[in-house]
């Protein structure tokens, strides 16, 4: 065999390789992609439910309970469950490894909003968290760049 056949082959398996390891990566970011969009529509879904247990015997808007710690607890709890996380938010056998609660706090309307930086428009509850997500490989090298922020905003205002 000549030099020159030699290296089109290595070129042809190199290439082969390499178009293997991307579609891997491809598949696996958009299950990550997956996982993250249904965090955050159950963030989205866990604060709703909080404000509707919080004021489940409520009859009026008037009477409506803004009690940031009473929903607060409601979400820990809520997102313990449904991800199977301890007391730490932790679950090194789960895709999302662990969750760190970033921000959770009622925004009146008017204020700023510390993670978008804009006036928000209503009364809302204001979620940041931490997820990170586990890698399938090298975990040790990939664990920082698998550490994603998510932020959802409940309005207040049309919680019924």
């Amino acid at each position: 065999m000549k030099k020159g056949n030699i290296l089109i082959t290595a070129m042809i398996f190199v290439a082969i390789c390499i178009v293997i390891i991307l579609f891997i990566a491809a598949i696996f970011m958009s299950h990550v992609n997956s996982i993250l969009y249904n965090l955050k529509l159950d963030m989205y879904a866990i604060n709703k439910s909080a404000i509707i247990s919080v004021n489940k015997n409520q009859t009026s808007m008037d009477d409506f309970s803004y009690n940031q710690k009473a929903y607060q607890a409601y979400f820990e709890k809520a997102l313990k469950d449904s991800f199977h996380l301890n007391e730490k938010f932790e679950n090194r056998d789960a895709m999302i490894e662990s969750v760190k609660i970033v921000e959770y706090e009622i925004i009146e309307k008017g204020r700023k909003d510390s993670f978008t930086k804009t006036k928000s428009s209503n009364r809302v509850i204001h979620t940041v968290i931490e997820a990170r997500i586990k890698p399938i490989i090298m975990r040790s090298f990939f664990e920082k760049i698998f550490t994603f922020t998510i932020h959802e905003d409940v309005n207040l205002n049309l919680a019924y």
